[in-house]
C-alpha cells in the first residue's frame, strides 16, 4: 500500500486532473460547436465576427499598442472558437 504522500499518489492525482481538464475542454468545444455551428444564428454571428475581426488589420497608422492588443485579443477569441468547433468535427470523423 502506498503512502498518501508518495510519488505514485502525486502522479495519479496529476493524471486525474489532466483527465478532468480534458473532459472540461471537450465539453466546452461541444458547446461552442452546438452554439456556433449547429445553430443558424450562432453560425451567422461567428461568420460576422470572422469577417469583421479576423479579416481586418490588427494595426493601422492611427493604432496605439493598447488598441492593437485589444484587437488581437478579439481575433484570438474568434480563432479559438473556430478551432474548438473544428476539433469537434475532427473528433466525430
Amino acid at each position: 500500500m502506498l503512502a498518501e504522500n508518495s510519488i505514485d499518489a502525486w502522479i495519479d492525482e496529476g493524471l486525474k486532473q489532466t483527465d478532468d481538464f480534458k473532459r472540461s475542454m471537450d465539453k466546452t468545444a461541444q458547446l461552442y460547436h452546438r452554439v456556433f455551428v449547429q445553430n443558424e444564428d450562432g453560425a451567422a454571428l461567428l461568420a460576422l465576427w470572422r469577417d469583421s475581426l479576423i479579416m481586418t488589420p490588427t494595426m493601422d497608422e492611427q493604432s496605439t499598442q493598447f488598441a492593437a492588443g485589444l484587437n488581437e485579443g478579439e481575433k484570438r477569441f474568434v480563432r479559438n472558437l473556430i478551432n474548438q468547433c473544428q476539433s469537434v468535427e475532427l473528433n466525430d470523423e
